[in-house]
C-alpha cells in the first residue's frame, strides 16, 4: 500500500486559474501581525480564492483571506477601485461577503468579516492598482464567454 497521492489527486487540488500580484513593504496582515509580500488570486473556475504569501511564517498562519464567487468578486473589484479613484471608504455587502475599504493615510485598509472577528489587511498606495488589476483579471478568467 502506497501512501503517495496519484497525480490525479493532485491535479485536482490545483488552481485552473493563478494571478499573483507583487505588494510592497507595507503591507500587513492583522490579527496575525505578519508582513504579506505577495497576494495571489486562485480559481477552480468558480470560486476565487485571496491567499496572502508570508515572507516569514512561523505561527503557521493559513494563507486563506477570502473565498469569493464571480459576482461578489466583480462587485469587490468595483467598490475598490471606487474607492481608489474617489479616495473615499466604500462597503461591500452581498448576501456572500462583507469586506470594508477604509482610505488611511498611508494606503488602504481592508476588513474582511464580521466587524467583531474581522482579518484585516493594510496595503500601501504604491501597490494597490496592482491588486485592483489582478482581482479584475481574475474575475474576467472564470466569467462565462459573452456572445456577439
Amino acid at each position: 500500500m502506497s501512501i503517495n497521492p496519484t497525480p490525479r489527486i493532485i491535479a485536482e487540488f490545483r488552481p485552473k486559474h493563478e494571478i499573483k500580484v507583487d505588494l510592497d513593504e507595507r503591507a500587513y496582515l492583522f490579527p496575525a501581525g505578519k508582513s504579506v509580500s505577495q497576494l495571489l488570486f486562485l480559481s477552480d473556475g468558480r470560486t476565487i480564492f485571496v491567499e496572502a504569501v508570508y515572507p516569514f511564517n512561523q505561527s503557521h498562519t493559513p494563507p486563506r483571506l477570502v473565498a469569493l464567487d464571480l459576482e461578489d468578486a466583480r462587485e469587490f473589484g468595483r467598490r475598490l477601485i471606487e474607492a481608489v479613484h474617489c479616495a473615499r471608504n466604500q462597503l461591500v455587502v452581498t448576501s456572500g461577503i462583507r469586506i470594508s475599504i477604509n482610505v488611511v493615510a498611508n494606503g488602504y485598509h481592508l476588513q474582511f468579516g464580521d466587524m467583531n472577528n474581522a482579518t484585516e489587511l493594510f496595503l500601501g498606495t504604491n501597490c494597490i492598482w496592482r491588486v485592483c488589476q489582478g482581482l479584475l483579471r481574475i474575475a474576467d478568467l472564470i466569467a462565462p464567454v459573452e456572445s456577439n
